[in-house]
């Protein structure tokens, strides 16, 4: 399926780059991280011949740092040490997972990765109905062990990702319209620091932190652990999953039917409309899935009205939980080393003329390039249960979101970057207009990366989440692709 959750575990960087090894007389990373860390941990620098194995994935070859040599550190203590030699020699680092956040200037970005993978564990507490999941845990990680024990939670639609990334940018996906966003089943969470402290951070211990890491957590520490509460599974573990396609001529009438979802869509039911070129009729379609967490019988209403809008290929399954997360990573969205980046808006309702302008837009687009393989997407999830938590309570600002709007412009290299990016911006210029906010609404893990602090966080949140900055992380280490200023 087409859902794509772009995220990265956490983010850092040091605001000045100086020659490395400034303190210790080291002339390697060895040498100066090994004497601090356990053997387990890994440490390679990129021209070695285990660099590979050691740096971290990453999703998208656009916008890709420049590793000079990646760490994976094997336990919590491991990862204090190299925080605290990276910032007193002033080695710049991102920590990452599965790479999955590429954001507008990461190319620019010169220093070291630190791998989060051997982070991989997930306890489950099913008496206290609770999920506690280390930083290199995928959402698969999650999405599997709760459904073999009976249990849900609210994610990313996809497997590849990795969970605290996701949740940490907010979170959204098919369950958001039941439960509401990630960082709303979050209960706390350790963070390593810019000191290299290890510190909670929850509604009873460093509550200011814990506001500020409910969206814009990349900038504040690298989150080593979280705790989510969990739900019962709702019937049975079992989806209908519905794919509808549609020609050209009909886009308008799906513009007209997602409408008439705004302000009324039912918790349990969600859904995408995707925009793609088939180059072998040549011409644009619609493909519309929707996800209902109920039997079939409950969506056949929903069924019924895509269907009288005369889709050319239709198919209803009625699947597990894990088959229809698992099935959400084809066509991309878990294949690494494609040039990806992406353009994203937040919405508070359907505009079906500016969507009928963007899909002619994006046809003529595909046509006059053929080399271009991207899509648009409109995702629809309820958002009555997101809006029962106050805007106040998390540092994630957009609640009011109805629908998400993300582009992934894909191409095989670099030469049509300039067009594309023309184009995206201009696009997501039109649409900011009907988009029923007088102010962009940007979700920062979709986020291309020059759309700004107050569009990423709120004008309204910035002065906290400053103040907060110069508490935690008053040299900058923090927060690559997502400065507060």
């Amino acid at each position: 399926m087409l859902s794509r959750f772009l995220v990265l575990a956490s983010v850092a960087h040091s605001m000045v780059a100086h020659s490395y090894f400034t303190s210790q007389n080291a002339s390697t990373l060895e040498e100066l991280y090994g004497p601090a860390v356990s053997p387990d941990t890994e440490i390679a620098e990129s021209t070695d011949a285990n660099f590979s194995t050691v740096v971290g994935p990453r999703w998208s070859a656009w916008e890709a740092p420049h590793w000079s040599g990646a760490i994976k550190p094997a336990s919590v203590h491991d990862l204090q040490e190299v925080v605290k030699i990276s910032v007193a020699n002033q080695i710049p680092f991102i920590a990452t997972n599965r790479g999955h956040g590429p954001k507008l200037g990461q190319g620019q970005f010169t220093g070291i990765n630190i791998n989060l993978a051997s982070f991989n564990t997930v306890t489950l507490d099913t008496a206290n109905n609770l999920v506690t999941v280390g930083a290199g845990v995928k959402l698969w990680d999650i999405q599997t062990t709760l459904y073999d024990a009976g249990k849900e939670i609210q994610t990313g639609n996809s497997v590849c990702p990795g969970a605290i990334g996701v949740t940490i940018g907010g979170g959204i996906g098919m369950m958001t319209g039941m439960y509401g966003l990630m960082i709303d089943a979050l209960q706390s969470a350790r963070i390593v620091t810019a000191k290299g402290n290890v510190v909670t951070a929850s509604p009873l211990e460093n509550e200011e932190l814990f506001w500020a890491i409910r969206g814009a957590g990349v900038n504040f520490g690298i989150v080593t652990e979280a705790t989510y509460g969990i739900h019962e599974q709702t019937n049975g573990g079992n989806v209908t999953a519905v794919t509808f396609v549609y020609a050209a001529p009909s886009n308008r009438s799906i513009w007209e039917l997602l409408a008439t979802f705004d302000g009324d869509q039912p918790e349990k039911l969600s859904f995408q409309a995707v925009i793609e070129y088939d180059r072998s009729s040549n011409s644009s379609e619609v493909i519309v899935q929707f996800w209902y967490f109920g039997p079939v019988t409950e969506a056949q209403p929903y069924i019924d009205l895509f269907t009288a809008v005369g889709p050319i290929v239709a198919s209803i399954d009625y699947l597990r939980q894990t088959d229809l997360y698992y099935e959400s990573q084809t066509s991309g969205v878990c294949d690494e080393g494609h040039i990806v980046s992406a353009r994203t808006l937040g919405f508070n309702r359907t505009d079906v003329a500016s969507y009928e302008a963007h899909f002619a837009d994006m046809t003529a687009f595909y046509q006059a390039n053929p080399d271009f393989q991207g899509i648009s997407v409109f995702q629809y999830y309820s958002n009555r249960v997101t809006l029962q938590t106050p805007t106040s309570e998390t540092a994630f600002p957009w609640r009011d979101i109805q629908v998400w709007w993300l582009t992934q412009d894909r191409y095989p290299d670099s030469s049509i970057e300039p067009q594309v990016d023309e184009f995206m911006a201009g696009q997501r210029a039109n649409l900011q207009v009907t988009s029923g906010f007088s102010t962009p609404h940007v979700y920062f893990n979709y986020a291309f990366g020059d759309e700004g602090p107050a569009a990423w966080y709120s004008e309204a949140n910035l002065p906290k989440l400053r103040e907060l900055k110069a508490k935690w992380d008053p040299d900058y280490v923090f927060g690559n692709g997502a400065p507060l200023y």
